[in-house]
């Protein structure tokens, strides 16, 4: 089975390996009513990848869509995000990105907005979710694989299969297979969410799945990453 990570930076589709980022969104699922604690990851104005809000001057996302192509790290200064928007493309406030940061061996990266997104947070959990748990995915990835990016969020219901895969860069991962859709080249970098009375909590950044956009998909686990996440919003 051939991998890919799925960010939407224009590359054929279908390498491996953290340098193969190509364009993909979620395939099925349903239009997203809010983006309540989303971002929409933009390179020079161009959709690129999703990401989640951590706090008001923090998002998170995967640490592949950091990258081009050829393995070269995008400049700070040509990413930004769009926040509080269903819309990747018109709607809410862009903020541009002030700096980054990556973590080694893991699908993880932050995001240091240059002014306050004034949007409600996502939750990070202490602990890891549980093989055959129900969870929920969002992007604006591509709903088919020749298709563009979507404009309109989407979102998609998530059995866990393992909670014991490996991340684009061999950090510990989480498996999950489509219930009522799958994701797609676009939405790297998003998250999965576990409902807790009725509280979304973070547990999975979208890292990479296969370039048929169907079957299983693999994410960075959180929780593995959470007191990295924290330090990085404490000291940069």
């Amino acid at each position: 089975m051939l991998v890919a990570v799925l960010a939407a930076v224009t590359v054929t589709a279908g390498l491996a390996g953290p340098a193969a980022a190509a364009p993909q969104p979620i395939i099925g699922g349903e239009v997203q009513s809010d983006a309540d604690g989303l971002a929409a990851v933009l390179v020079s104005g161009s959709y690129n990848c999703t990401g989640s809000i951590v706090s008001n001057y923090w998002v998170l996302t995967a640490k592949h869509c950091l990258y081009d192509s050829n393995g070269s790290r995008i400049a700070d200064s040509r990413l930004s995000v769009r926040v509080k928007s269903i819309y990747w493309n018109s709607g809410g406030g862009v903020v541009n990105i002030a700096t980054s940061r990556v973590r080694t061996y893991h699908d993880i990266a932050m995001l240091k907005l240059d002014r306050s997104a004034n949007a409600e947070s996502v939750r990070l959990p202490t602990a890891t979710t549980k093989v055959g748990a129900t969870t929920y995915a969002f992007g604006w990835g591509r709903t088919c694989v020749s298709c563009a990016p979507s404009t309109t969020l989407r979102r998609a219901t998530q059995d866990v299969r393992s909670i014991e895969s490996d991340d684009a860069y061999g950090g510990r991962g989480i498996a999950t297979t489509g219930i009522n859709g799958d994701v797609c080249f676009g939405d790297s970098g998003g998250p999965l969410f576990k409902l807790v009375d009725g509280l979304r909590y973070q547990v999975g950044v979208l890292s990479w799945g296969n370039s048929s956009c169907n079957g299983t998909a693999n994410w960075a686990t959180v929780p593995e990453s959470r007191d990295w996440i924290l330090d990085v919003m404490a000291t940069v």
